[in-house]
């Protein structure tokens, strides 16, 4: 199958025709104001950091909000943020000494009770964190005095650390409580460097919060406001970049960032990510009868699609193959644990006629992001008989057809929340969750027992027997990290980092 022969996505020619027809103005932006505006494909329908976790909330929450520790992106190395020092206690314990003088964007002081109310809140199940993952391993949080907060876990919680860093924004009590969960996604208060000004007509305006302290690993911005512009279609944000509508944008397809090269007003780049790719499968039967509860037509699918030439030609950068359900620098993510399928047509429509679905059958393809590596996936399966009808929508609304058990087939990928632990990888997507489309209980019992176990080596062999059976069983069919497209004015000091967490509170105009 030549890759060329499938519907590629608008190349540049085309976007600097959308660029010359755009009615938009081009955004006062640089070093006159101070001012980015970027544009982002998700809309924003909360601004709560443990409702909306798709990418561009993860984004934007973490400069509303601040956590009680830092992971330093280059060193990878835990620093001081809210709190300034962390001791574990045992097994089950962490205190934390939260820093002096911080305070909310609402003028109000940071205590240790915001931060035992915001744990203990958001580890009830029934108050719904979207990812139970990253909070579930929480018993309850207590004051120890003001400064002094103590987080107590169900078990033993290695990964505890990670997940304090990457995934738990803390918000002032009273406000929460004052206004509720659901207006407070709409008007959030928190202790980040940037607080929301205006939040309408799909732009979302933060202003550098003047009160933010000094000596955190967050540095107070040059950049004063920031523009959050979205634009769901990827054409529209790159005709926007190429004409000044805006100044930044990212998820720019790998063959767009070669043409943008030419635009001599642009900076450009592939970047390597902690995202993976995969294809999950309804081997559970959320969707109904579905062909995919047998094993030999999941394994079927996984000889059928030749993931090293959708990586050669459509993932581009330093994009791999992964065989496991993680990534391969998360801790416990053993890919030599992996059963590999390699590609093979024939032997997938002899497993499929073997399963009794010698003349194929018809599916559901969900994907989002990339249309024309859904569409090679789509192009793979026809050639040994499985129609796929492809949905493409945009990330939160795909994600949860998946979620929902209404999508036999998700060509989907996973950013882990940034987090270099499998408990966030495996640990949330094979953990008896909605996001779970196998329900193995012996590779339930398997994640959860590796998030709740110290000793290294007893996970490690743990999350090993794990992918050993996630990839025997064919639940998956891993396929590649991603590697994320940028393009942005060149007067932008900006650096991509492999967590995929663009810090504008770190950019800044040349």
């Amino acid at each position: 199958m030549k890759l060329h022969h499938i519907p590629r996505m608008l190349g540049l020619c085309a976007a600097l025709s959308a660029a010359s027809l755009l009615s938009v103005p081009a955004a006062v932006a640089g070093p006159a104001d101070k001012s980015i505006t970027i544009g982002m494909g998700e809309d924003f329908p909360t601004l709560d950091g443990y409702i909306n976790t798709s990418r561009d909330g993860v984004v934007i929450t973490m400069h509303i909000y601040d956590m009680l520790i830092y992971r330093n992106p280059k060193t990878f190395e835990y620093e001081p943020l809210l709190a300034t020092s962390w001791k574990r206690i045992d097994d089950k314990t962490l205190e934390f000494k939260l820093r002096e003088g911080v305070t909310f964007h609402d003028g109000s002081p940071l205590t240790a009770e915001d931060v035992a109310f915001t744990y203990n809140y958001w580890a009830k199940p029934e108050n719904g964190a979207r990812s139970q993952v990253t909070v579930s391993w929480i018993d309850h949080a207590e004051v120890v005095d003001d400064h002094t907060v103590r987080v107590i876990a169900k078990a033993a919680a290695p990964a505890a650390l990670e997940f304090v860093a990457g995934s738990l924004p803390i918000y002032p009590s009273d406000y929460f409580q004052s206004v509720g969960a659901k207006a407070f996604g709409q008007k959030p208060i928190g202790a980040g460097p940037y607080k929301v000004e205006s939040n309408s007509d799909g732009i979302v305006k933060l202003v550098a919060y003047e009160g933010y302290y000094k000596g955190g690993a967050k540095r107070t911005p040059s950049i004063t406001t920031v523009n959050w512009r979205i634009i769901p279609d990827t054409a529209t944000r790159i005709a926007e970049v190429i004409g000044g509508g805006v100044d930044w944008v990212w998820n720019v397809p790998s063959d767009q960032v070669e043409q943008l090269k030419a635009v001599p007003t642009l900076d450009v780049a592939l970047a390597s990510t902690m995202r993976i790719s995969m294809v999950a499968l309804d081997a559970a039967g959320r969707t109904g009868d579905t062909p995919l509860k047998d094993v030999r037509v999941r394994q079927a699918i996984n000889h059928a699609i030749d993931r090293k030439t959708i990586v050669e030609n459509l993932v581009g950068g330093d994009g791999e193959i992964i065989n496991a359900p993680c990534h391969p620098v998360q801790f416990g993510c053993d890919q030599s644990a992996a059963v590999v399928y390699d590609y093979n047509p024939e032997k997938a429509k002899a497993l499929l006629a073997e399963a009794g679905y010698a003349n194929g059958f018809s599916t559901t393809l969900g994907s989002y992001r990339d249309r024309a590596r859904a569409e090679a996936v789509q192009s793979y399966l026809a050639a040994v008989g499985i129609k796929a009808e492809l949905e493409m929508r945009q990330a939160s609304p795909s994600f949860s057809s998946w979620r929902e058990g209404k999508m036999p087939l998700w060509y989907g990928d996973w950013g882990s929340f940034s987090l270099a632990d499998s408990s966030a990888s495996m640990g949330n997507m094979f953990d008896g969750s909605n996001n779970d489309g196998a329900r193995d209980e012996k590779v339930i019992e398997l994640v959860k027992a590796a998030s709740s176990v110290m000793d290294p080596d007893e996970r490690k062999k743990k999350y090993s027997e794990a992918i050993g059976l996630i990839t025997k069983q064919a639940y998956w069919v891993p396929m590649h990290t991603i590697v994320m497209g940028y393009a942005y004015t060149n007067t932008l000091d900006f650096k991509p980092t492999l967590d995929e967490l663009p810090r504008f509170y770190d950019a800044s105009w040349k």
